[in-house]
């Protein structure tokens, strides 16, 4: 389900907090592809969540160029929250740290640059959200390392999971089929599953 860009469009627009941030989004939108980012209604669900749950704490997994780190950090500068973004390539890390700068959101984002699966048991804070988008074969593995580590009605979203499915079967069985979470497919873009934490 591919959303109309216009209304995208009416909908930022719409958000005088987020106005601020739309030419560094736009400029960044041009090479989407290249760095493999969200969707600019992906970011903009991700910023409704935080907000509705009243998020302090989110961690994303796979940074790329910052694209949505912005999104997110945006919507947590609001509430005072914090951003632990972890990515593995160290030129991709820098790129988004430049951007992240340039949007005057590093102060609440910290970049850890590392393999997720060692970098993830580092990570201190109760999550109030997970944002996956990395190695699509190491989902479950990377939910495995982080549920502990989110609060009971946090959720976690994974991106890409209608495009890139086959390449997550063992995360899609796991959490359509384990009583910690109730899961649903959102067809946004290449498709998501918003899973919520039991309490």
């Amino acid at each position: 389900m591919k959303m109309d860009r216009r209304h995208y469009c009416r909908l930022f627009l719409c958000d005088g907090k987020m106005e601020k941030y739309e030419p560094i989004l736009k400029r960044l939108e041009k090479t989407a592809r290249e760095y493999t980012n969200i969707a600019p209604e992906n970011g903009q669900f991700l910023s409704i969540l935080i907000r509705a749950i009243q998020a302090q704490h989110v961690l994303e997994v796979g940074t790329s160029n910052g694209y949505s780190a912005i999104w997110i950090a945006s919507a947590l500068k609001q509430a005072g929250g914090q951003l632990i973004t972890l990515e593995s390539d160290r030129k991709r890390a820098a790129e988004a740290q430049a951007h992240l700068n340039e949007a005057g959101l590093a102060n609440i984002v910290e970049i850890r640059v590392g393999n997720a699966i060692e970098e993830i048991p580092r990570c201190e804070p109760t999550f109030d959200l997970v944002f996956l988008d990395a190695k699509k074969n190491e989902y479950l593995r990377y939910l495995e390392l982080v549920l502990p580590k989110i609060r009971s009605g946090g959720i976690i979203v994974a991106d890409d999971t209608v495009t890139m499915r086959n390449e997550m079967l063992d995360y899609v069985d796991f959490v359509f089929n384990t009583p910690l979470l109730n899961s649903v497919d959102i067809p946004l873009d290449d498709g998501i599953i918003l899973s919520y934490k039991a309490e």
